[in-house]
């Protein structure tokens, strides 16, 4: 590199070249092969320029996200509906509801007797206990009468 140009990048390093100088530097890295950092830097620099003006028209992506963003929307939208029929369908077909009312009646009679007839096995149950806490009070009162 010559002096004046060590000088303009010791400048454009510094933050203080105008939009000319820079100009000249990118040029001059760009036109000769200067295997310096400044040179692999400045190549860098214009490649991925050039790059950036090659790529496709980026007008069609905004669309494609847009399309995106309202996909898992539209999906839980979808499950949704299929998890309140497959709901509703299911509580149609209730396996305990019976059309006959006859035969409804006889069903209730039943499930009552069977509670029922628990319910009188557990009053049992709790008639011995009380028995049961009687003695167990008299003992603790006195404890001399049961000798």
């Amino acid at each position: 590199m010559g002096l004046q140009m060590d000088k303009l990048v010791e400048k454009y390093w510094a933050g203080e070249t105008n939009l000319e100088e820079e100009k000249l530097i990118k040029d001059h890295f760009w036109q000769k092969s200067d295997n310096s950092q400044e040179g692999l830097y400045f190549r860098f620099l214009a490649k991925a320029k050039q790059q950036k003006a090659e790529l496709p028209d980026q007008k069609l992506a905004p669309k494609t996200s847009r399309l995106q963003s309202w996909l898992p929307a539209a999906a839980t939208v979808i499950i949704g509906i299929f998890a309140a029929v497959l709901v509703f369908s299911k509580m149609q077909r209730d396996p305990f509801a019976e059309e006959d009312p006859e035969k409804a009646l006889q069903i209730t009679k039943k499930a009552l007797l069977m509670i029922g007839g628990g319910l009188n096995e557990g009053q049992s149950h709790a008639m011995e206990l009380s028995k049961f806490n009687k003695v167990n009070e008299k003992l603790k009162k006195d404890p001399d009468e049961s000798n």
